[in-house]
């Protein structure tokens, strides 16, 4: 009989216990770092962020498990991340505050991934996805033990994003980009067979609910989780917070992989239980499309990220006063024979599966696309099929009238849900 995976539970005021207690319970820091290893810590600080935004994981977290990885006898403690497109990793990392706690745990570097000129091309056996090899710098390469600390945080791309999706974040711009252009989930699987973290830490301190990643919402949860098998940890993380695996299609990616346990009831959960923790959070984008009548949406054939991008995209026309304006548009997600024979300029084509019809509709390139494309596509009416320059400059202008929306709408559903308790 195989060993079950073990994932730990902790709840505390202070961060240090956590780390103590969640290291505690998966045998100590001593018999998970080598004495005289290297060890690269990869945090999530893909944005700028302030800490206490839930944008990037906890500094004071990234500098307890650096001071512990330090304590078990490491010899070298590296924090490396590898930004999102278009964004500074430095500046990330220094926005966050998890530069500052990591100098001040002790760190040894602090490295920019998708800067490092010593890369290392490495091929991915097997590859289901469109990514069948990868540059690596050689420091994570040669690194003798990588652990993975993700926040957990309600994301469009994904539904959500902890373990699993924090390892994306070791490639250069290209690969970031060419994996939007393959199936996104498999390819992050692909990444995963060649990176595989030894432990992954994470951060449900102030995880982020409502629609994530650009304008999360804080939420008081007050855990960390930790365990060796990064889709063991995602499990019990969602579970924690009432979110349906069933529903997260990259589960099954993981499973076909053989990335570790996707069953509850085949793996230990250690410290505090699931329902000691439990509290439901509101992570909206598998709420079903019901929610925007005025709108049709063909989402049969589907994956969860594009049902999760079309999700963010309704809610982001209302910010944005665009959705009635725009109630025209048949949308359209999934492989489909056929898609409707209408106006070219009112059928928005979602992602690469639906590449065979772009002549007969306005096309979003990706897979699944960028968060904004959509949105754009149905504003503008137009193809939108690069990552272009005008990214970050028109996401930048559409900030304010989103996050005024999103927090309204998140202080409504709190409040409804302390009603309903």
């Amino acid at each position: 009989m195989s060993k079950k995976a073990v994932v730990a539970i902790a709840k505390d005021p202070s961060v240090e216990v956590m780390v103590k207690q969640v290291f505690d319970e998966l045998g100590g820091a001593d018999t998970i770092i080598r004495k005289g290893s290297t060890v690269v810590l990869k945090p999530n600080a893909g944005h700028l962020g302030k800490d206490g935004t839930s944008v990037n994981t906890s500094p004071a977290l990234v500098g307890e498990v650096i001071k512990a990885v330090k304590a078990a006898g490491a010899r070298k403690v590296i924090v490396a991340e590898s930004a999102a497109i278009g964004c500074d990793t430095i500046a990330c990392l220094e926005d966050s505050g998890i530069s500052d706690a990591a100098r001040n745990a002790g760190v040894d570097e602090i490295r920019d991934i998708k800067s490092d000129k010593e890369l290392i091309k490495v091929p991915i056996r097997d590859a289901r996805s469109a990514i069948t090899s990868v540059m690596l710098p050689r420091f994570l390469v040669e690194a003798d033990h990588i652990i993975n600390m993700p926040i957990f945080k309600s994301h469009a791309s994904m539904v959500f994003t902890c373990a699993l999706k924090n390892i994306k974040g070791v490639v250069q711009d290209k690969v970031h980009y060419d994996m939007h252009r393959t199936n996104l989930a498999m390819a992050m699987m692909d990444i995963w067979s060649v990176v595989r973290a030894d432990l992954n830490i994470a951060d449900l301190i102030w995880p982020a609910e409502g629609f994530g990643p650009h304008s999360p919402v804080p939420l008081d949860f007050g855990c960390v989780l930790a365990s060796r098998d990064p889709v063991a940890l995602d499990i019990v993380a969602c579970h924690c917070v009432g979110l349906d695996t069933g529903k997260v299609s990259y589960f099954e990616n993981a499973r076909e992989r053989g990335l570790g346990c996707a069953d509850i009831d085949e793996l230990e959960v250690r410290g505090k239980s699931i329902d000691e923790v439990y509290q439901k959070m509101w992570l909206p984008y598998l709420d079903g499309f019901d929610t925007w009548p005025e709108y049709e949406i063909l989402p049969e054939n589907s994956c969860s990220s594009c049902q999760s991008l079309v999700a963010f995209t309704m809610e982001k026309l209302k910010a944005l006063d665009e959705y009635e304006k725009n109630s025209d548009a048949v949308i359209v997600l999934g492989a489909k024979k056929e898609v409707p024979d209408i106006e070219k300029e009112r059928l928005i084509l979602c992602g690469n599966c639906l590449r065979k019809h772009r002549d007969k509709g306005v096309a979003v390139n990706g897979c699944p696309p960028a968060e904004p494309h959509v949105a754009w596509a149905i504003i503008d009416r137009k193809d939108h099929m690069e990552i272009g320059p005008d990214l970050r400059d028109r996401m930048h202008s559409e900030e304010a009238p989103w996050n005024e929306y999103i927090n309204a709408l998140v202080a409504k559903k709190r409040e409804e849900r302390a009603d309903g308790e």
